[in-house]
């Protein structure tokens, strides 16, 4: 029997409404299905292509769920960024990435007189230091891989990317740019390289969520911990990574047989330096609070380099210095690092401890046992849009260059995204010292040594301690900045005094202030502008090695763009 009901609906306007709605007799209610015996989801003939929109040429079936294809809209799909699988397969991809990096910097670091050179006779032995840097980095990356790409790990990837690099330095200054002063104040350079070139390959899973094991080998990037405080480099070696425990294991097994770089460009060159490099990793994500990472690790550093110049007829190894013999290293540093948040707080920090030998350090002028150790924390606070930190970095130094002990830190290849980092005068330049460096581009290290990348760790050096604080702002969704300074002491000045035959250099090198700032445009990372700069004023110990209390600074222009 059919039953009539009339609701009151409201209609707009405030006019009523009042329609009569015949209603079925009530029926019994539908048994209950059995969940278990439904399917997880609803099969679906391709993750990649849906009923939808049309697109010419793409097959099969010729229509994407999102907008048309576009060679250039970094919003729009393409088959070349990875976004389609290759035609008649559903599980095979291709990313074409080219990158240019274009650097442009203006300098005053302390430069030697070229006694030799054009203009009047300076009786200082330090010149000019006004330089002027460009350097142009164009990166092809091409990536072949197969895999589904959603929670599980790719089956296989070949990836090459060539580097075409050109770089010009302009100094004041004969003797500098390259060893013979006839050569001028000018230095241009080309260099083409196969900069990556690896395999990577899953091994196995280690279980249905995809806990997996994998390894690559190759001319491969790899970083060892967090910031890379230890070794941070793209060499010839093999990988074996993972995870393990839902994700919450991460871990890395790898050997490099280092290939020596080019002088100017810093790009890989196929030739062997006689260094190996071994580094085993372990990561425990949300341990012992969520939120936080923690780290251990072990790095062995075994250096058999002898003799070599640099491309610019610069003496590398043996250094310059001291008794110029062949020396071998053995270095072992165990490491544990953490980086995480505890609510607003962030805290990243490091611990390495260094032990081993050198079998002839060129300032010992002897065997050294290696006991050093490196200390770095950064504490930063999240307030809305702008993020204040602060910053300690301690290296410890040598207190006695002839006591057959290493106790200056000295790391393998450092690149630390740290304190000021890029910005930082100390941190980017590499000030010449007395045949060595002081420091060198990239570190932030006082360990005498003549090359990073070229030359060997060195044992017996002053140490260095960082404090600063900066703060860091998201101004706008395109643009972002930072502000700080930093306090730098030596740890110990005997091995300066004893290179330079002075007494009494004091222990403190000056405080910098940096800047600097990040643009995108076009909101996205295809084009990004960096400008920054920071400004040294030397205290005591920085005047009294390079005879000066002048200001030093670095301004800089980074612009990268990517498709």
């Amino acid at each position: 029997m059919t039953r009539w009901v009339c609701p009151l609906i409201v209609g707009v306007g405030s006019s009523l409404v009042s329609p009569c709605l015949a209603q079925e007799p009530a029926r019994r209610p539908a048994p209950a299905t059995d969940s278990s015996r439904l399917p997880d989801f609803e099969p679906f003939p391709s993750r990649w292509f849906a009923p939808g929109r049309p697109v010419d040429g793409v097959q099969p079936p010729a229509y994407v769920v999102n907008e048309v294809a576009s060679a250039w809209n970094p919003y729009r799909q393409n088959v070349l960024k990875g976004d389609f699988p290759l035609a008649g397969t559903e599980d095979l991809f291709f990313s074409f990435t080219a990158t240019n990096r274009l650097f442009l910097e203006r300098r005053d670091v302390p430069t030697p007189t070229g006694i030799t050179g054009p203009g009047p006779v300076r009786e200082g032995f330090f010149g000019d230091g006004e330089q002027t840097f460009l350097q142009d980095d164009l990166a092809l990356s091409f990536d072949l891989f197969r895999g589904q790409q959603a929670f599980k790990p790719v089956d296989w990837r070949l990836r090459v990317t060539p580097v075409f690099n050109y770089t010009r330095l302009d100094v004041n200054e004969v003797g500098v740019v390259v060893i013979d002063p006839a050569q001028g104040s000018t230095r241009e350079r080309g260099d083409i390289t196969l900069q990556e070139a690896f395999l990577e390959y899953h091994l196995f899973d280690w279980n249905d969520r995809y806990d997996f094991a994998s390894v690559e080998a190759g001319v491969l990037p790899f970083r060892s911990d967090f910031r890379g405080f230890l070794f941070e480099d793209t060499n010839l070696g093999v990988r074996f990574f993972g995870n393990a425990d839902n994700n919450k294991w991460q871990y890395n097994i790898a050997f490099f047989d280092q290939l020596d770089k080019d002088s100017n460009s810093g790009l890989v060159r196929y030739e062997d330096r006689d260094q190996n490099v071994a580094i085993a990793n372990l990561y425990r994500q949300d341990w012992p609070v969520v939120g936080y990472t923690t780290s251990l690790s072990f790095h062995w550093n075994r250096d058999r380099r002898t003799g070599e110049f640099d491309d610019n007829g610069f003496l590398l190894a043996p250094a310059p210095i001291g008794n110029f013999r062949p020396n071998e290293i053995d270095a072992y540093y165990l490491g544990w690092a953490g980086e995480g948040h505890f609510g607003r707080w962030n805290i990243t920090h490091a611990l390495y401890q260094a032990f081993g030998e050198e079998s002839a350090n060129a300032i010992a002028a002897r065997q050294v046992d290696i006991d050093a150790r490196l200390i770095a924390a950064e504490l930063s606070y999240d307030i809305d849009w702008w993020r204040p930190r602060v910053f300690a970095l301690y290296a410890s130094g040598d207190s006695d260059p002839r006591d057959g002990d290493g106790e200056g830190f000295s790391a393998i290849v450092d690149n630390p995204a740290f304190g000021g980092a890029g910005f930082s005068f100390w941190n980017s330049q590499g000030l010449k010292f007395v045949g060595t460096n002081l420091t060198t581009p990239g570190s932030p290290l006082a360990d005498l040594r003549t090359s990073k990348t070229q030359g060997q760790s060195n044992f017996v050096n002053p140490g260095v301690l960082l404090l600063g604080a900066a703060v860091d702002a998201e101004l706008t969704p395109k643009w972002r900045g930072q502000i700080g300074f930093t306090y730098l002491r030596f740890d110990r000045t005997e091995p300066l005094e004893f290179l330079l035959q002075a007494a009494d250099i004091d222990k403190s090198i000056g405080t910098e202030i940096f800047a600097g700032t990040q643009y995108r445009p076009f909101l996205t990372n295809n084009v990004v502008l960096q400008f920054g700069g920071s400004v040294l004023m030397p205290d005591d110990g920085f005047a009294r090695i390079y005879d000066s209390d002048d200001l030093r600074y670095t301004v800089f222009t980074n612009i990268i763009t990517t498709w």
